[in-house]
C-alpha cells in the first residue's frame, strides 16, 4: 500500500537498486518522487532523482550538496550532488533540465525484488511469489470461513492479484543511488571525510583554516614529588625557618612547618633538574586557624636569582592571586580573587604556567576546585628551585612539580599566522566532522585554556567590506560566557561566544564610521552538552548592511547596520577558545576572564559574506 497508493498524488516509485544512498535509502527501497517541486526552492540535504550526465539511460537517486547559481545570487541553474555513503560529491554537474523531481517518501524493502531480479537472483522471486501466495490464500480463507462460514475468494484469484502485484515491482522504474567513477565506499554509513569537506570550503577560497589536528607532541614529565618524609636540603633566607614537623602530615608522619618571620623569609630547595617554559606546581597546605604569624601561603617557582612566580593565599583577607618574584620581592601581576582559604584542613594549591599564561586554583581534600586567577608575564622561563615563602605559621606536604611537553603549534593550513596554545589545552581528541569519530583531530579545552593567533593584513590589518567565520564546537558545560573565537578588541572586532547556554555572534567597529554594533543570537534556543555544532558568523558591513548568525547550516538571526561603512581593520590578536586582549558582548560588557570548556574544530575565515546556499553545504560536509 505504501509503495503504490501515493501515486494517487502524482508521486511516481522508483526502486533504488545499490547501495550509495545507505543508510537512509538502501538498495531495495521504493521511492517516490514528486516531479512538481521547485527545484529553485531546492537547497542542501534534499534528494533527487535525476538522468545521469554522464550515462545515457540511467536515472539516479542522490543527495545535494552544493546549490549552483549564475552570477551576483541569481536563480538556480544546476546541483552538485552525493550518495551518503560515498566518500567524495559527484563530479558532474546536475542540470536542472536533468531533475525529475524530489523525494517526498521512501519505502524500505518494498522494492526488494527487483534488486533480486537485477542480480539475476529469480529463484528469490519465485520463492517470495509461491511463498506469499500460500500464506495470503490461506489466511483470507481462514478469514472468510470464519466471519461468513464459506470461503469468499478463489485460490487461484488470490494468487493471481498477488502475482501481479510482486511483478508491478518487479517491473517498475529503477533508480541507481550511484558510486562515483573515482569515488569508493567501505560500508552502507554516511562517510564525511577530510578531503570532502576541505574541498567545500575551499571552493569558497579561504584565506585561514585552524583544522586543530595538530598531534600532542609528548607526554608530561614529573620533575619532583615530595612527601617530606626524608630529610630535606633546605636553605633558609632572610629570618624565616622552614623544617620537618610531625605536628601534622597529609600522607606519612612528616610534613614541611613554615614558622618565623613573614614574606619574603622562607627557604628553598632545589629541583633535579631545571624546569624551563610550562609547567605544573602541586603542594598541599595545612594553616591552623590558632596560627600566630602572617595569613598568607606564597609557595612557587624561582631561578638562582630568586626570579619566578609564586602564588598568595591570604586567610586574613579571603583573596587569591598570583605574584611575580624579582630577586625575592613580590610584584602581583594578577587581579585579586574572592576566596575563604580552608583552616584546620589540607586543601591544595596549584600554579600553572602555560607559554606565558598562568593559573593558579585552589581545591579542597575531596578535589573540588574552590577558586582560580589568571595572569600573563614573561619575565621567566627557567626555574630551578621550589621556594616556601609568606606568613607564618603553616605546614606543607605532598609537592609535585611537573614538567609540561611542548605545546603543538596549531598550524593554518593556508599559510597565514599559526596559533600558540595557552593553558593545558588537549589536543588530539576526536575529530567533530561525523564519519570521523575516532580520528585525534580537534581540540580539547578545560575553560583556562586557548589559543592565541598573531596579527597578519589578510586576517585582521586590513579594513573589509565582508567577513564570515565558522567552526564546529561542542561544549563540556554551557555556564557563564565562554568565547569560541574573537579578533579585534573592544573598538573594532568580531567575537562568537556562549552566554547562558545561547549562542551570540557580535561585530563592531566604532573606531570611525560604524554607528551601532551588530549583534544576533540563537534566541530561545539553547545549546546543551555534549552536542557537537556548525556555527557561522557572516558579515556584509556594506552590501547588506547585515551580520547573520548561522547554527547546522540554518539562519537563526540576522542584524542590519544603520550606514554602509566599512569594517575597520584591528590589531589587537585574534584567539581561539579565550580573548586575546579585550572584546566586546552583547551587554557592553567586555572582558578578558571568558574561557571555553570543550571541544572546537576547523576554524575557518573567509574575506567573503558566503550565501546562505554555500553556508549549509560546509555544514553538510561534515554534519
Amino acid at each position: 500500500v505504501f509503495a503504490l497508493a501515493p501515486m494517487i498524488v502524482g508521486w511516481s516509485p522508483t526502486v533504488v537498486t545499490t547501495g550509495s544512498m545507505g543508510p537512509t535509502v538502501d538498495a531495495g527501497t521504493v521511492v517516490h518522487v514528486d516531479h512538481s517541486v521547485d527545484l529553485q526552492r531546492l537547497g542542501p540535504g534534499a534528494i533527487i532523482t535525476y538522468d545521469d550526465p554522464n550515462v545515457d539511460g540511467r536515472r539516479v537517486t542522490h543527495r545535494v550538496v552544493e546549490v549552483l547559481r549564475a552570477e551576483d545570487g541569481g536563480p538556480t541553474t544546476g546541483f552538485r550532488t552525493k550518495g551518503d555513503a560515498n566518500r567524495a560529491a559527484d563530479a558532474a554537474v546536475v542540470p536542472l533540465d536533468a531533475v525529475h523531481g524530489a523525494t517526498r517518501l521512501v519505502v524500505p524493502y518494498a522494492g526488494v525484488p527487483r534488486v533480486w531480479a537485477s542480480e539475476g537472483d529469480w529463484w528469490l522471486v519465485g520463492l517470495l511469489v509461491v511463498s506469499t501466495s500460500i500464506a495470503a490464500v490461506v489466511a483470507l480463507d481462514t478469514l472468510a470461513s470464519y466471519v461468513t462460514g464459506r470461503t469468499m475468494f478463489r485460490r487461484r484469484s488470490v494468487s493471481a492479484a498477488i502475482a501481479v502485484a510482486i511483478a508491478a515491482m518487479l517491473g517498475g522504474p529503477a533508480t541507481n543511488a550511484t558510486f562515483a567513477g573515482s569515488t569508493d565506499t567501505t560500508s552502507s554509513t554516511f562517510v564525511a571525510t577530510a578531503s570532502w569537506y576541505l574541498d567545500a570550503i575551499d571552493a569558497d577560497g579561504p584565506v585561514a583554516h585552524w583544522r586543530l589536528d595538530d598531534a600532542p607532541t609528548g607526554v608530561a614529565t614529573t620533575v619532583l614529588t615530595e612527601d617530606f618524609e626524608s630529610p630535606v636540603a633546605f636553605t633558609q633566607f632572610g629570618s624565616g625557618q622552614v623544617a620537618p614537623s610531625t605536628l601534622q602530615a597529609r600522607s606519612g608522619a612528616t610534613s614541611a612547618h613554615k614558622t618565623a618571620n613573614n614574606d619574603p623569609n622562607g627557604a628553598w630547595a632545589p629541583l633535579p633538574s631545571t624546569v624551563s617554559g610550562s609547567f605544573t606546581f602541586d603542594v598541599w597546605v595545612y594553616r591552623p586557624s590558632s596560627a600566630p604569624g602572617g595569613s598568607v601561603d606564597r609557595l612557587g617557582l624561582e631561578d638562582g636569582s630568586f626570579g619566578g612566580y609564586t602564588f598568595y593565599a591570604d586567610h586574613g583577607g579571603n583573596r587569591l592571586r598570583i605574584d611575580r618574584r624579582d630577586g625575592g620581592a613580590a610584584t602581583t601581576v594578577s587581579s585579586n580573587v574572592a576566596f575563604d582559604p580552608p583552616e584546620d584542613e589540607w586543601y591544595r594549591l596549584q600554579l600553572v604556567r602555560s607559554g606565558d599564561d598562568l593559573v593558579v586554583s585552589a581545591f579542597d581534600g575531596a578535589g573540588t576546585q574552590l577558586a582560580t586567577v589568571t595572569a600573563t608575564d614573561a619575565t621567566y622561563t627557567t626555574f630551578d628551585r621550589f621556594v616556601v615563602r609568606g606568613g607564618h605559621d603553616y605546614f606543607v606536604d605532598d609537592l609535585v612539580v611537573t614538567q609540561d611537553p611542548p605545546p603543538p603549534t596549531v598550524v593554518d593550513r593556508i599559510g597565514t599566522e599559526d596559533g600558540v596554545p595557552s593553558g593545558t589545552l588537549a589536543p588530539g581528541q576526536p575529530s567533530l566532522l561525523d564519519g570521523l569519530p575516532g580520528t585525534p583531530a580537534s581540540f580539547g579545552f578545560d575553560g583556562v585554556s586557548g589559543v592565541l593567533i598573531g596579527d597578519d593584513p589578510l586576517i585582521n590589518l586590513t579594513t573589509r567590506a565582508e567577513r564570515t567565520v565558522e567552526l564546529w564546537f561542542e561544549a563540556d558545560s554551557v555556564a557563564g560566557r565562554q568565547v569560541l573565537f574573537e579578533e579585534g578588541g573592544t573598538v573594532n572586532g568580531l567575537s562568537i561566544y556562549l552566554d547562558g547556554g545561547r549562542l551570540y555572534g557580535r561585530a563592531w567597529g566604532a573606531s570611525t564610521n560604524w554607528s551601532n554594533p551588530l549583534q544576533v543570537s540563537t534566541g530561545p534556543t539553547a545549546i546543551a552538552t555534549g552536542q557537537r555544532h556548525h556555527v557561522s558568523v557572516v558579515l556584509d558591513a556594506v552590501g547588506s548592511r547585515t551580520l547573520e548568525l548561522y547554527l547546522d547550516g540554518v539562519l537563526v538571526g540576522t542584524a542590519t547596520k544603520t550606514d554602509a561603512g566599512l569594517w575597520n581593520a584591528h590589531s589587537d590578536d585574534n584567539a581561539i577558545g579565550r580573548v586575546n586582549g579585550g572584546t566586546q558582548y552583547h551587554d557592553g560588557n567586555s572582558s578578558a576572564a571568558a574561557w571555553f570548556d570543550g571541544r572546537v574544530d576547523e576554524v575557518v575565515m573567509f574575506n567573503t559574506a558566503l550565501p546562505a546556499d554555500r553556508v549549509a553545504a560546509h555544514w553538510f560536509a561534515g554534519r
